[in-house]
């Protein structure tokens, strides 16, 4: 509990140091929705032309959309910050948490946050919102709890894949190319675009090697209906809460390991 009350209040402080600027946090926000806008409005004038992708009509693109977007959100408020870990050890700025006592990833995740992050939120509400009241979806209680548990996972999966190539730097001193590499799978491809529209090598990359379709794309088949018991691979549709623990456990390794090595820059 003492690491929790610990940890909300460097959050809170993170947050009264952004609130400052107020005008440029409400630029970020407006930029932010505008910019994922543009995303679904491409996508809308690729299904104006061809009326589906394959097989999933324009409002179960924008529910799939959408839960990408709540969760990206939780992970994006939070720690979004931990892409930048190359940068606080190359600059010697992460040796100030290794001379406080507090746990160094407590002070590492509570120092800063993304406030463009609620922007994300207020659009991934309305796709889902729009999303489920255009395709007249009706969820039972175990559905939204599901559902509920999908987005905190969703946060947790990209929490545990960005720990786990930005702590390789505590070995290659930097980190920033690889994790921008796997971001340009995830918000460019995953994030909108069902995976039948892919090949089978792609499919099993972003399943069992970088688990981002965990996301979004297999809660959405079962909560769309898309898929029933007995269908191949119908199980992978309840696995996000197993990959998020054992991404956030494979994570917790390598941090541990790299930062039991880790040496000053001297900067």
């Amino acid at each position: 509990m003492d690491t929790l009350r610990i940890y909300f209040k460097l959050v809170g402080i993170a947050v009264k140091s952004m609130t400052q600027f107020r005008l440029d946090f409400l630029v970020g926000v407006i930029g932010v929705i505008a910019q994922n806008g543009v995303n679904l409005l491409a996508i809308g004038v690729i299904l104006g032309r061809f009326h589906d992708l394959a097989g999933w009509t324009v409002w179960e693109i924008v529910f799939l959309y959408g839960i990408w977007m709540v969760g990206n959100s939780l992970y994006s408020l939070l720690f979004l910050h931990l892409t930048f870990l190359d940068e606080y050890i190359i600059e010697g700025t992460f040796d100030r948490f290794l001379v406080r006592p507090l746990s160094p990833f407590l002070q590492l995740i509570g120092e800063a946050v993304n406030m463009n992050g609620i922007a994300d939120a207020i659009f991934g509400l309305a796709c889902l919102g729009l999303s489920m009241a255009n395709l007249g979806l009706a969820l039972n209680l175990i559905q939204w709890a599901y559902m509920c548990a999908v987005l905190l996972c969703a946060a947790l999966i990209e929490l545990g894949i960005t720990l786990f190539f930005a702590s390789t730097a505590f070995w290659t001193g930097r980190s920033g190319a690889l994790i921008n590499t796997v971001n340009q799978v995830n918000w460019n491809m995953t994030q909108q675009y069902p995976l039948e529209m892919f090949g089978r090598g792609f499919r099993l990359f972003v399943t069992c090697f970088i688990p981002v379709a965990f996301l979004n794309y297999y809660p959405a088949r079962w909560l769309l209906g898309k898929i029933t018991p007995g269908d191949p691979g119908y199980f992978l549709s309840f696995l996000s809460p197993l990959v998020a623990l054992l991404l956030l456990s494979a994570a917790r390794l390598v941090w541990a390991k790299g930062l039991r090595q880790y040496t000053s820059t001297g900067s």
